[in-house]
């Protein structure tokens, strides 16, 4: 092979052909999008279904809803993990509902208002988690003391 054929080859090739088409690299980048802001929903109506029907039915450290207030007694255990049930199934629910028609919105959007769109989605569903998480414990905490048993009504 000579220089004068290593040049001919030099210029038929095109180094931009290499590159991904720009409509995968959208693509791709609006799945991961779609699946960060539908991953956070759908855990929570997961863990809410869970800890309805298959949460234990004693306090214990490997699965279950556990706040302090909870962990005192089995009615105090039940209480926290139908709450925490109702509580994250129905967020659940409604944040699966809710971002479904966000993600709806993604298609024909630029890549960066898809991904500030994502970026906002996940935080307010991290807010929500922890408001509820904080709603269950301070529901809990009311009814029932340290010990376990219910709290005296004034």
């Amino acid at each position: 092979m000579t220089i004068e054929d290593l040049k001919t080859l030099m210029d038929e090739f095109d180094p931009a052909a290499l590159l991904p088409e720009l409509d995968t690299i959208v693509g791709k980048v609006e799945l991961v999008a779609r699946i960060a802001v539908m991953a956070g929903p759908i855990i929570l109506l997961i863990l809410g279904l869970a800890y309805l029907l298959v949460s234990p039915k004693e306090a214990n450290y490997h699965f279950g809803y556990r706040c302090y207030f909870g962990m005192g007694s089995v009615n105090a255990w039940r209480f926290s993990q139908r709450l925490a049930g109702i509580v994250w199934g129905l967020l659940g629910l409604i944040l699966t509902a809710v971002m479904l028609l966000i993600c709806s919105s993604f298609r024909g959007q630029e890549i960066m208002d898809i991904l500030s769109s994502a970026v906002k989605c996940v935080v307010w569903q991290a807010v929500a988690a922890a408001v509820s998480c904080l709603v269950i414990n301070l529901c809990v905490a009311t009814r029932y003391d340290a010990k376990g048993e219910l709290r005296a009504k004034n």
